[in-house]
């Protein structure tokens, strides 16, 4: 991991022997994976591990993945970007500001589907709290 260790900024390596760390340790070592491979090599799911390596907690790293077969199943495959491993200080910041714009891309769009979407519930809950007014609320027996 010598290669990563030159040019990853201070913090972007998890604490040795975390999960997170034997994830990026087993891309670094393997180049593609696949999904079940890193499970068994992480004992269970990976996902939050996967999430906090290409996200800001360990500065963006960036991780391309791809569906591909493993064991005769299709499943995802993935990778670290080859301009991590350069050695070069400039492509690893390019490649993490790669990471950094697909993240928040993902983020935006992700908040700007919430918002269209509670403006759907918004309106959804107006009309079954009518209903619910009209059926049942109406039934009640009122007090003396």
């Amino acid at each position: 991991m010598d290669n990563l260790l030159f040019t990853a900024p201070d913090g972007s390596i998890p604490e040795v022997n975390s999960p997170a760390y034997l994830l990026l340790k087993s891309l670094y070592e393997n180049g593609k994976s696949p999904r079940d491979y890193l499970c068994n090599e992480l004992g269970g799911g990976f996902r939050a591990y996967l999430q906090q390596l290409m996200g800001g907690y360990y500065q963006h790293w960036l991780i391309h993945s791809e569906q591909g077969e493993y064991n005769g199943k299709k499943q995802a495959l993935y990778w670290l970007d080859e301009r991590h491993f350069s050695g070069d200080w400039e492509q690893d910041k390019d490649a993490r500001a790669i990471a950094r714009k697909q993240y928040k891309d993902r983020s935006y769009y992700g908040s700007k589907s919430a918002v269209m979407r509670l403006q759907i519930a918004e309106q959804e809950k107006a009309e079954a709290d009518k209903e619910y007014q009209q059926r049942i609320e109406s039934k009640k027996p009122t007090e003396c």
